[in-house]
Formats: C-alpha cells, sequence, structure tokens
C-alpha cells in the first residue's frame, strides 16, 4: 500500500466549524454594508429558503373561502 497526499475537494462545502466562521464573519461585515458571500454559505444562512405559497394554497386565496361552484 503506498501512501498517496489525499488533495482538497474544492467543490466540498465547509466544514461545520468553518461554516460557523464565516456566517459570523460575514454577520459583522453585513453591520457596514453589503457584502459578497459565497453561495454555499448564503444557502447555510437561509438566504435561499423558499416560503412561497404552493399552487393550490395560491388558488384557494382566490376564491376568499367561498366555493366557486356555487356560485
Amino acid at each position: 500500500m503506498t501512501n498517496t497526499p489525499q488533495t482538497p475537494d474544492t467543490d466540498s462545502p465547509l466544514d461545520s466549524e468553518e461554516m460557523k466562521v464565516a456566517i459570523r464573519t460575514i454577520d459583522r461585515l453585513a453591520e457596514d454594508g453589503p457584502v459578497a458571500v459565497d453561495p454555499d454559505i448564503a444557502d447555510a444562512m437561509g438566504a435561499f429558503a423558499d416560503n412561497a405559497l404552493s399552487p393550490e394554497d395560491a388558488l384557494d386565496s382566490l376564491f376568499d373561502g367561498e366555493d366557486p361552484a356555487n356560485g
């Protein structure tokens, strides 16, 4: 068995401790204005949370509780 050095995977997300440090740093920097953030870190911070209505909920909201079949 040979001992081959392993190269870090550049596409892997940050480990947990690195992510926590990055998030704290971004929070501090953002106090002064906009900050460019890596998409993986932004995702971990909840920037891409999708809280939109489902198609069924959106359709139901059009009728305000009235049954469209009754008029």
